[in-house]
């Protein structure tokens, strides 16, 4: 039972580990500034009136039922 348990706790330390390298790695990447194109892109939507942080509700696989 005792493997048992250092496993479970080897494995715990493993996941907090890879959390908060992955915490880290998209916080820096969360930082960065919107690439040109995609800020030409949102600007177009919204002159056409979308908008882009909401979603129409359906996408290509929905079928009104």
């Amino acid at each position: 039972m005792e493997k048992h348990k250092a496993t479970e706790t080897r494995s715990d330390a493993v996941e907090r580990e890879i959390d908060s390298n992955l915490k880290k790695a998209f916080d820096t990447l969360a930082s960065e500034p919107i690439p040109d194109r995609f800020a030409n892109l949102l600007d177009q939507l919204k002159a056409k009136g979308a908008d882009p942080t909401k979603s129409s509700g359906s996408s290509a696989g929905d079928t009104n039922e």
